[in-house]
């Protein structure tokens, strides 16, 4: 109860520290489609459904999960993650045991992100992620600071959309689970971030026509991205995150 607590404390608290402050003026807005995990189905059929209207994503990884299987499907394989990134999609960092960076001390975060990157060049000759998500949205402000430092961006579950003066090491996002998926409210919030100019981040894991309660259906993601590609930029996070403006 107590680390609940001490976890929802240190995300409301990072919404207001801001550790890597940029700006978004976005005309029409961006919009990002990101997979934590990587289960295998991420790929197979969520990548396939951003290339069919020309499209990528942004694939969170953690290594050590590869050849894995859970709730969630059969996780990434070594080919899963060279395919994904010869396709173009954005491989990126999300720790290499998946841990839960509000209870693990900021030395043995950044030693497991060490490793994460020796087995992604090791992987994909040489490749290094620039951008990384908390697993489980978990973070504390001593996590956070430090890797503010060593990504371009951080990426948090915290709902909402990016814009105007935005925290980097932080960034909101929004779900896409099957199990309360409202396509007029996705529809919504797509429009809303157009108006705002900002960027809208959403984030699920598998996508399956029976999804697990952290994943979507194809359907709900197809709906999701045509409309998003119909109305805004649909971009990777590195590309965004390339073209944002940092501030002092």
């Amino acid at each position: 109860m107590l680390g609940s607590i001490s976890t929802r404390f240190a995300r409301a608290a990072s919404r207001f520290v801001r550790s890597r402050p940029a700006h978004v003026e976005w005309p029409s807005g961006v919009v990002s489609f990101t997979f934590d995990d990587f289960p295998k189905s991420a790929l197979s059929a969520g990548g396939a459904l951003l290339e069919k209207y020309g499209r990528r994503g942004t694939y969170y990884t953690s290594l050590a999960l590869a050849g894995s299987a859970g709730d969630m499907g059969a996780m990434f394989d070594a080919d899963d993650a060279r395919a994904a990134h010869a396709r173009g999609h954005e491989l990126a960092c999300h720790t290499h045991s998946h841990l839960n960076c509000s209870r693990t001390a900021t030395g043995a975060i950044l030693a497991d992100i060490d490793e994460n990157a020796s087995a992604f060049a090791a992987l994909l000759d040489g490749f290094a992620p620039v951008n990384f998500a908390f697993p489980f949205g978990a973070l504390s402000l001593g996590a956070k600071h430090a890797l503010a430092g060593r990504f371009a961006s951080c990426r948090g579950i915290g709902w909402g959309i990016n814009s105007g003066t935005i925290d980097l090491a932080n960034l909101s996002s929004t779900r896409i689970y099957s199990r309360d998926f409202d396509q007029v409210a996705v529809r919504r919030l797509i429009d809303r971030n157009r108006a705002l100019g900002g960027w809208l981040i959403f984030y699920t894991h598998d996508v399956a026509p029976l999804p697990s309660s952290y994943g979507c259906t194809p359907a709900q993601l197809e709906a999701t991205i045509a409309y998003a590609a119909e109305r805004c930029e649909v971009l990777p996070v590195r590309e965004v995150v390339g073209r944002l403006t940092p501030t002092a």
